[in-house]
């Protein structure tokens, strides 16, 4: 039995061991050298200060980025080729857009940055919005080998980074090197990207409509999983925001390694012609509630070897917030992969509802629960809004196949 579902299923278990393989290279990189080095560089608050400060990047660029890779993955297979300069041209509009925003976060973030530190703090901005998309060009493809190698690059390029940071004490350029690398890397080894350069399509204006929409879900989606660091900041204090994200430092890193995995599912749900069925969405039940079980206590197993290991000034503190870090972030990229089947199957707008509601009940309960109890108080608020979003995604599953369901009967 197992020799036969190896077979059928083949191909797609050698392009999750591809996309797998290649980000945890990225991630040991940046887990194992890149961040720890920034702890012992700039010390707790200065650590601190530094997440605080990548929350304002990650939020835009993450979600435009990864906004536009979906939304070209999901456009008609003719189109695909025809609007590659519409996407350019939204990503270099968003990157210029980066330059105001990044000079209000100096000024006025409450974060130290000196001028050399905020150049790169923008250009690692710009590298990071089309990184984010670049790697479009290996799912359209479905060429995991190559995107192993994208993402072996961009890990090389975080060694070179933590060098450059150790010696300059300019933190951006830990994540520059790597970002930078592997957009070059990934416009040099497809001409996908860049075939039409920066020139609009006749279906230009569908375009930018996809990409808005996933934008505008994954912006919501993004600005709760950094909103920790930047509310912690706020309300808090930035040793909060170290204790916060060392806590979740496991469960952040598993749920990067389900973005590939997102990459490889909606590329073959692309390509198959079935329907989402209620039997189909009964195993998607059972295998989420299995999965956030399993991933928390893995979580919470892999953060306390993490954390004792790479941050043991930190170990004592930060150990009483595993349990409930884990769960939250669990819980958020368990999410993730049932999003993925509704952009396939279901409307677009469903995404959008409920992450509007996961970011209202967040701060509805965040912002009180934080300024009562601390850190405890976010915790438990994170776990709230994260739960609410993984019901919410079932039950619009399940409400999508009865509708299909009853309509065609």
């Amino acid at each position: 039995m197992i020799g036969r579902v190896y077979q059928k299923y083949r191909r797609v278990i050698g392009d999750s061991a591809y996309s797998l393989l290649g980000l945890l290279v990225m991630n040991a990189v940046a887990q194992i050298v890149l961040f720890p080095l920034y702890d012992r560089r700039f010390g707790a608050v200065g650590y601190g200060d530094l997440q605080y400060l990548m929350a304002y990047v990650n939020v835009l660029t993450v979600s435009v980025g990864s906004a536009a890779s979906y939304a070209r993955m999901v456009s008609p297979a003719g189109e695909r080729e025809q609007n590659a300069g519409d996407y350019n041209l939204l990503l270099l509009l968003v990157s210029l857009l980066g330059l105001p925003v990044t000079l209000l976060v100096w000024r006025f973030g409450g974060a130290p940055m000196d001028t050399p530190t905020y150049i790169c703090y923008f250009l690692l901005f710009v590298a990071m919005t089309f990184r984010y998309y670049a790697d479009v060009a290996y799912k359209i493809t479905l060429n995991y080998k190559r995107y192993f190698l994208y993402y072996a690059v961009i890990g090389l390029g975080y060694v070179i980074g933590a060098v450059l940071v150790w010696e300059t004490g300019i933190w951006p350029l830990g994540l520059l090197v790597g970002e930078a690398l592997g957009v070059l890397y990934a416009y040099l080894s497809s001409e996908r990207l860049f075939r039409r350069g920066l020139r609009l399509s006749p279906a230009w204006r569908a375009t930018l409509r996809t990409i808005l929409i996933f934008s505008i879900s994954e912006g919501m989606a993004n600005l709760i999983l950094n909103v920790d660091r930047i509310l912690l900041k706020l309300l808090v204090g930035a040793s909060a925001v170290t204790v916060y994200y060392l806590a979740t430092l496991a469960g952040k890193v598993m749920s990067v390694v389900a973005t590939p995995l997102n990459g490889v599912l909606i590329g073959y749900l692309a390509r198959y012609d079935g329907k989402l069925t209620r039997r189909t969405m009964r195993y998607l039940t059972a295998g989420s509630v299995a999965a956030v079980l399993l991933f928390t206590l893995l979580c919470v197993l892999g953060g306390y070897v993490m954390i004792f290991l790479l941050y043991p000034a930190e170990f004592n503190t930060v150990k009483g917030y595993l349990w409930l870090g884990s769960l939250a972030e669990v819980l958020y990229f368990v999410t993730s992969v049932l999003m993925v089947v509704l952009i396939r199957f279901a409307k677009k707008s469903y995404q959008v509802i409920i992450n509007t509601v996961f970011v209202i009940l967040f701060f509805g309960l965040g912002i009180p629960l934080t300024l009562r109890f601390g850190l405890l108080g976010f915790s438990i608020a994170m776990i709230s809004a994260s739960a609410t979003r993984f019901v919410l995604s079932l039950v619009a599953g399940f409400g999508w196949a009865a509708h299909k369901t009853d309509s065609l009967g």
